[in-house]
Order: C-alpha cells, then sequence, then structure tokens
C-alpha cells in the first residue's frame, strides 16, 4: 500500500497545493493507495503509515525565482525538531528508528514565492493536474 499526503494551510493562497492534489486525486480511483489531507505534517501521522511500502509527500516550496516550478527534491535537514512543523524526513526518520520500517518514499512540491493568494489560477490549476497525473501514471505502474 501506498500513502499520499498532501499539506498546506488551505486558507493560504498557494500553500494549500499539497491538499488541492489531494482533492484532485480523491475524484479518481487509486489503487491500494490511502489518501491524506493535513494542514502542517505531525509526528501523530507516523501511526496512519505503519502498513504502507511508500510515502509520498505533496507540498508548496518558496522559491522567488522558480513560480510554478516542479521538483521532486529532498533537502538534509539538520536538526530533528519534533514541534511545530516538522519535515518529511523527519516522519520518515521516525518510521525508520520507533517502528523499524523503511518505506519508499519521493516529495512532490510546487515552488511558489507567494503564499497569501494564487497569483495564477491557470498554471496553479496545471500545476494540481500534473502532480496528479504523475501519481496516476506510478499507481498503474505499481
Amino acid at each position: 500500500m501506498r500513502a499520499i499526503i498532501g499539506y498546506g494551510n488551505e486558507l493560504r493562497g498557494e500553500d494549500s497545493f499539497g491538499a488541492d492534489v489531494i482533492k484532485e486525486l480523491q475524484k479518481l480511483s487509486l489503487h491500494d493507495t490511502k489518501l491524506i489531507s493535513m494542514h502542517q505534517l505531525t509526528p501523530e501521522i507516523v501511526l496512519e503509515l505503519l502498513e504502507v511500502d511508500e510515502v509520498i509527500f505533496v507540498d508548496t516550496c518558496y522559491d522567488e525565482k522558480n513560480h510554478y516550478a516542479l521538483a521532486c527534491l529532498l533537502k538534509e535537514q539538520s536538526s530533528l525538531n519534533l514541534s511545530h512543523h516538522i519535515s518529511p524526513k523527519t516522519i520518515i526518520y521516525m518510521l525508520n528508528t520507533l517502528y523499524d520500517k523503511k518505506p519508499e518514499f519521493l516529495i512532490y512540491s510546487m515552488m511558489s514565492a507567494c503564499f497569501e493568494k494564487i497569483a495564477d489560477i491557470k498554471k496553479y490549476n496545471n500545476c494540481i493536474k500534473m502532480v496528479a497525473k504523475q501519481l496516476v501514471f506510478r499507481d498503474t505502474d505499481r
């Protein structure tokens, strides 16, 4: 089984990208997939991931120069901060160390310089559809 986690603040324009991708995927029939939408990643999500062999995180990433570019990027985290906001890498680390679970994982991010509103609805919706299409393709490839 795989889990797709879309996260971000739905009240903050383009920060809602992850949640909007989940809404798009909910319209489809994905095989053996758990769809999760959340405001932010929290340690408790680890309990919902114990039975999955793949975790895909979808979010918005701040970038002034590459607005609406899509990326699969994972930067190393310098510390393990388990308080207000944690990274996908921390979730995977917790699965590994606390439960001896080692799922494959990916991060799909849409670059944005505008978190307060959706600056270009057409480009924004195109990014949602492109990521959803890629995740459907990954579903049929499994």
